[in-house]
């Protein structure tokens, strides 16, 4: 497309608006690509060279590295426009951005080592499903997570694993992508773009320096670096995950409200009905306003979750800041799932086809509400569960 090809050709983004700007222009282009990226089951090519011309994937990385340790506003907006043409490429985008902060909290030694990749892109995969026996000077990581989004335009992943020490600890350890094997697993009703293979370690050293608990991560407590004073870097990392899942989830409702209003004008009458223009039926309407209104009240808690992550820059988050983020997140998929299901049921039948927008947007946020850390029901049970006095039974906060 001419279009994309005068973006790539910009200089290079000087400022985080910037990037904005950049990306709220691709965000038809990145719609329009969305049925290859389908088919592709990755990230369509041409989405990755404009996203990364356009600066996307330095965002969070910091200042002093090469990166715009952007604003946590501007954070939001980006991840929000780029699911909002392509929810697959928002999904790899969300967790790479959550993911490029991850070497500034381990040291200084994992920030220069890390930092140093040309083109630096992170991917998360935390379940304990690996294995890392203590060795002089680090760890011995052995393993193999189902779940990878977008590994396969990564150069480092972090993986979860158990220490197999008498009292086991779940550790975080960063591990070039040259050093693991990425399946081809990938086959989804939704996210079909997404890219969430599984990946395989076998028996690589993990030094000490690329490697924290879980724990410190969640709970924001890191190491004595150069980055101690730095507030953008203190917070708690499962906050950060949570506020950028719910920014991207947002923009994907922001999507299927796109594709359907657009479509809307050029409606007929409704099949086997006395309604010969579907906008002039009551039952359209009741349907528009649900969808509208399930919309907006993810935006009013996106809105809480970005005012509660910018507040952990001046103050330390309570184990309660902590859940009640977690339930604020759980209630923007619940309401987006809703909006977007809403609209699908009040599109015509013609609208099922794989060539319609509409019906891509609602299996990826439908498919998107299954993941562990998405689903509404988990989430408000665990607000219910300690606003009646009981204690977490989670360490994901």
């Amino acid at each position: 497309m001419v279009i994309s090809e005068s973006l790539t050709n910009e200089t290079s983004p000087e400022t985080p608006q910037d990037v904005l700007s950049r990306v709220t222009k691709l965000v038809p282009i990145l719609r329009a690509r969305a049925p290859e990226t389908e088919k592709l089951r990755r990230m369509h090519p041409d989405n990755l060279r404009d996203l990364t011309a356009a600066g996307v994937f330095r965002l969070t990385i910091p200042a002093d590295d090469g990166g715009y340790e952007a604003d946590d506003a501007v954070v939001a907006s980006v991840l929000t426009q780029i699911a909002r043409g392509c929810p697959s490429t928002g999904w790899i985008c969300m967790i790479i951005l959550s993911g490029q902060p991850v070497p500034a909290l381990l040291g200084d030694e994992a920030a220069d080592e890390v930092y140093a990749t040309a083109d630096l892109r992170i991917t998360v995969a935390l379940a304990p499903t690996g294995s890392a026996t203590p060795v002089a000077g680090g760890y011995r990581v052995s393993g193999q997570w189902q779940w990878n989004s977008g590994g396969v335009h990564s150069n480092w992943v972090a993986v979860g694993a158990l220490t197999t020490e008498e009292d086991p600890v779940h550790r975080i350890f960063l591990v070039p992508v040259s050093q693991a094997l990425q399946l081809d697993t990938w086959h989804g009703a939704g996210l079909a773009g997404s890219a969430s293979n599984g990946v395989r370690i076998d028996d690589v050293f993990v030094p000490s320096s690329r490697t924290l608990p879980l724990e410190q991560m969640r709970d924001g407590v890191f190491p004595q670096r150069r980055y101690s004073a730095n507030s953008y870097f203190n917070r708690p990392w499962v906050m950060l995950a949570s506020f950028s899942a719910g920014a991207t989830m947002l923009g994907m409702a922001r999507g299927a409200m796109d594709v359907f209003m657009e479509i809307l004008p050029s409606r007929g009458p409704i099949t086997f009905t006395g309604w010969t223009k579907t906008t002039e039926a009551p039952v359209l309407h009741h349907q528009l306003a649900r969808a509208q209104l399930d919309l907006e009240g993810a935006e009013l808690f996106q809105d809480k979750l970005l005012r509660q992550w910018q507040a952990a820059l001046e103050r330390k988050m309570t184990i309660f800041d902590r859940v009640q983020s977690r339930a604020w997140f759980g209630e923007i998929t619940r309401l987006v799932r809703d909006s977007a299901t809403g609209l699908f049921r009040a599109s015509s039948a013609s609208h099922v086809v794989l060539d319609a927008d509409i019906q891509r947007y609602f299996r990826d946020i439908n498919i998107a509400a299954q993941h562990a850390h998405l689903r509404p029901s988990s989430s408000s049970e665990l607000y219910g569960r300690v606003l009646a006095g009981m204690a977490p039974d989670t360490m994901f906060l």
